[in-house]
């Protein structure tokens, strides 16, 4: 059920037990997905698992979001993710359960749907605003204001079919912005967005946090992490885990790293790799041939330890490892994250060539140091995740530790500046010119 009058204090989405299944037919497609998934039958599956044709995109989901929460999604490929929003937008019926929405809703959505490629992109404003509720004198006084945040100029009068995707996308997003929805829904459109626009739609979604609703998938964590105060992890068409954005998506992301670990995934190949572990990866991700040992910040010139910055000072961070044998070509890195969770900055020793000499056999411990002068932070603390991890043949990366959190420092800057960092400044000055 979708309701259309504002939301009030009622929660904006109820989802119960919710599920949607796809007929594949009884073809070669239904056998192949049949052969992909085994006898693994989720609680769903074996309702029906006399029928092999269904595929379950989404199993048993109940959620609730009450008003002005940012919520955002995250899963691989083919999670649910896309379903779960379409569902929640009304461009798709669940297959079983209840589902409430509370509210008018916007939804950016597979970029370009719900746009005629044969109507112009005028034409296409007027059809969407309906679509969404406005009325036709409102379409008319919001026109000029929807053209101008779109900037596409001429090309508004030319038929859609004619447009790059950046352009479809300036256009959905415009028309999204000026519906005074309560709640608005994003899938992953804004990536192909170029630069400029982008920040101006990411000033829209920071503005409308303060008086709706969002919902948000996207694989980009640092755009989650950003906009999203809590978040949820779809694996399968299950609900995994929801809470702070910071503690899921470090669940998810713990987890897709273990994915790459091939050590790892051939241990938990019987279980379907045993979703359940998630937990156990909170911490950190271990195959036992490289060990991170210590994790320390030196002060240059006199090499002391320091764990508190006021910022500009100039340090070494060292990273002390053991390697056994069998990992011929480690890479070590770092990223620096707020309390949100949030990287700010990070780097790695891709492409220095470490020579092992004759301890091919052995374990060795190996130092990776990283020099650099110290960011301006705002006042607060501050976790520091290490990595050690080996080149394989193709580029790819076997993940062999990680720890989150191995080294927590403070920043008792007084400096006032806005954004995640500052730059520390050699010199300021005023003068008089002319």
């Amino acid at each position: 059920m979708n309701k259309g009058d504002s939301a009030s204090d009622v929660n904006v989405v109820e989802l119960v037990s919710v599920s949607k299944s796809f007929d594949l037919g009884s073809g070669s497609v239904g056998s192949l997905l049949s052969s992909l998934l085994g006898n693994k039958k989720s609680s769903f599956q074996n309702k029906i698992s006399e029928n092999p044709r269904f595929f379950y995109a989404l199993d048993d989901v109940s959620l609730t979001l009450s008003k002005n929460t940012s919520l955002g999604i995250v899963g691989v490929n083919g999670a649910g993710k896309s379903t779960l929003l379409q569902i929640i937008a009304g461009t798709l019926k669940a297959s079983s359960g209840t589902v409430e929405v509370n509210g008018r809703v916007a939804s950016l959505l597979e970029l370009g749907s719900g746009f005629d490629p044969n109507f112009t992109g005028r034409e296409n404003v007027v059809l969407n605003a309906s679509i969404l509720g406005l009325s036709k004198s409102e379409i008319g006084d919001r026109m000029n204001s929807i053209l101008d945040f779109a900037e596409i100029g001429d090309f508004i009068d030319k038929l859609v079919k004619t447009y790059s995707s950046g352009m479809i996308l300036r256009l959905a997003f415009s028309v999204i912005a000026h519906v005074d929805a309560d709640l608005l829904i994003i899938d992953e459109a804004l990536a192909v967005g170029d630069a400029v626009f982008i920040q101006k739609c990411m000033r829209f979604i920071r503005d409308f946090k303060k008086r709706g609703t969002l919902l948000l998938v996207s694989h980009d964590i640092a755009a989650v992490q950003s906009l999203c105060s809590e978040c949820i992890w779809l694996s399968g068409g299950k609900l995994i885990a929801r809470g702070d954005t910071e503690a899921t998506t470090r669940k998810y992301l713990s987890f897709v790293l273990s994915e790459r670990n091939e050590d790892f995934c051939r241990e938990s190949e019987t279980s379907g790799r045993d979703l359940e572990r998630a937990e156990g990866l909170e911490s950190e991700l271990y195959s036992g041939l490289a060990t991170i040992k210590s994790v320390s910040f030196l002060e240059l010139p006199e090499l002391s330890v320091i764990n508190c910055f006021a910022g500009g000072e100039r340090v070494v961070l060292e990273i002390v490892a053991e390697v056994d044998g069998k990992v011929t070509c480690p890479v070590t890195g770092f990223i620096l994250r707020n309390r949100l969770g949030q990287d700010l900055f990070s780097e790695n020793t891709f492409g220095i060539k470490f020579d092992r000499g004759s301890l091919l056999s052995e374990k060795v411990n190996f130092k990776a140091s990283f020099t650099f002068q110290m960011p301006i932070l705002q006042k607060g603390s501050y976790s520091l995740s290490v990595a050690i991890a080996e080149v394989c043949e193709g580029g790819d990366f076997q993940q062999h530790h990680w720890i989150h959190e191995a080294l927590i420092i403070s920043s008792t800057s007084d400096s006032v500046f806005t954004g995640l960092v500052g730059i520390p400044m050699e010199a300021k000055s005023l003068s008089l010119e002319g």
